[in-house]
């Protein structure tokens, strides 16, 4: 059932292991400051000594370095990070305010649920669902060696529907749309609806939907 693969995914997670440090980085050059020759010639006019001809000539923008790379997704969600981390034991247990989705964060990998699910891809099952199982789209979960896969079998059963039959209510803690979060390698964004997760060494990550999801 799903709520015992969200289970079976938090054991997972919180069995890597996973306390791996992000080693500090330094973003691709993004150019030079350029002096034109607008700026030269109203520094002139404003009585400054002139400078000789070299030092006059616009400075070029620096080349792209050898060795530079695009920033993968997760370094690129790195900026947007705006919420501490919880003060709770790794794999952490999240919620969205709207109960629409649940997640498991640990320091290198992410599982998440969405209450609306969206049917898999054929190219995206993996497995073969046994006994009355089938499935189902909505989760999707992000690993330092398994990278990203989407969808799960289990009986459409998701630990929001269970709370609310079974109880008892979530405890917390909770994230709020519009909210990023950054756990050891793990950027996770959340959005009304969806939810973002990528790893910092690896690059892979998902985005989930109620109208759609991707994988990379």
């Amino acid at each position: 059932m799903i709520l015992r693969t969200l289970v079976a995914a938090v054991v997972l997670l919180s069995a890597a292991g996973c306390r791996v440090a992000v080693p500090a980085g330094n973003a691709p050059a993004v150019g030079a400051l350029r002096m034109s020759e607008q700026t030269l010639e109203d520094g002139a006019a404003a009585g400054e000594p002139p400078s000789d001809g070299a030092a006059s000539q616009a400075v070029p923008p620096a080349a792209p370095k050898a060795n530079a790379r695009p920033l993968n997704r997760a370094e690129q969600l790195l900026p947007k990070v705006n919420a501490q981390p919880w003060a709770a034991p790794l794999p952490v247990v999240v919620q969205s305010a709207s109960k629409d989705m649940q997640c498991s964060i640990d320091a290198d990998g992410a599982a998440c649920h969405l209450l609306t699910d969206v049917a898999p891809r054929p190219g995206d099952i993996r497995g073969q669902c046994t006994g009355l199982s089938e499935y189902y789209g909505g989760y999707a979960v992000v690993t330092l060696d398994g990278g990203a896969q989407y969808g799960l079998c289990g009986n459409g059963m998701s630990p929001m529907e269970a709370e609310d039959v079974a109880g008892p209510a979530f405890p917390g803690p909770w994230i709020q749309d519009g909210q990023t979060v950054r756990l050891g390698n793990m950027v996770c964004e959340r959005a009304p609806g969806a939810m973002t997760c990528a790893h910092l060494r690896t690059g892979h990550g998902f985005m989930i939907s109620k109208d759609d999801y991707e994988l990379w």
